[in-house]
């Protein structure tokens, strides 16, 4: 097992504890210091009206919120991103390392011909109403490995959609939980995934930002930045009725 495991050249966790260390001083991560320190590493507050909503949830109101967004690569893979950079959290002193390849390679080899069917026909109705927004098209798909190609390729191709969340519960156990944020049309409301929140799965939160990126959620607790849950902050399960 790692010693310590780093983050950036200045922030790495040891004994599930984040540190600081630069210039030979060190200084502990905390709640009151997270959102300066761990910017280095891509972390920012979350949105004002979603810190306003999660602290009207909270029995205990602290002054400086404790949820954090981790902005994805937006160039079509940010959704598998989301769920690579938890991963990575989750398994980074396994020596483990995902990416978003990773992610699209693993749900395209668990792609049953049961899956391929349902998926297939519902993208061909949307392409029939003219309300399918990707640029491949469903009617090249010829077989499910045509199909399989499609997932795996990097990029605007093949996007993560509302489809194939219900294949990546199952396939990975998660429960995947979506906030929306869209500033113009003043959208800050709970995506609706239309799938059960399963008890014995773990949880990643995600946002989704003006209906077209997706960006990964984070709550620092007392030691560290946590995106991979086996247990949800209590303003999660209030805000999305969760009673387990």
């Amino acid at each position: 097992i790692m010693d310590k495991y780093y983050l950036t050249d200045n922030i790495y966790i040891k004994n599930d504890e984040m540190f600081y260390s630069k210039n030979s001083k060190m200084k502990k991560v905390n709640k009151n210091n997270w959102h300066i320190i761990l910017n280095e590493y891509g972390w920012e507050k979350i949105p004002l009206i979603w810190i306003k909503k999660l602290n009207n949830l909270s029995l205990n109101k602290i002054k400086n919120s404790r949820y954090g967004i981790f902005n994805c690569e937006g160039n079509g893979d940010c959704f598998f991103t989301c769920i690579a950079n938890s991963f990575n959290e989750r398994d980074r002193f396994k020596g483990e390392e995902y990416n978003s390849k990773d992610i699209r390679n693993l749900i395209a080899d668990s792609l049953t011909l049961e899956d391929y069917d349902i998926l297939i026909n519902y993208y061909k109705i949307m392409k029939d109403a003219d309300d399918f927004e990707e640029e491949w098209n469903p009617y090249d798909m010829e077989t499910i490995d045509d199909f399989k190609r499609q997932i795996r390729e990097s990029g605007h191709n093949y996007w993560g959609d509302w489809l194939l969340l219900t294949m990546i519960t199952k396939l990975l156990k998660l429960n995947i939980l979506i906030i929306n944020y869209s500033p113009e049309e003043k959208d800050y409301s709970i995506y609706n995934t239309c799938i059960e929140y399963n008890k014995n799965y773990d949880s990643i939160l995600l946002m989704y930002e003006n209906k077209d990126h997706f960006q990964l959620i984070g709550y620092f607790n007392d030691n560290r930045m946590i995106s991979y849950f086996s247990e949800l902050p209590q303003e999660i399960k209030k805000l999305f009725e969760i009673n387990d």
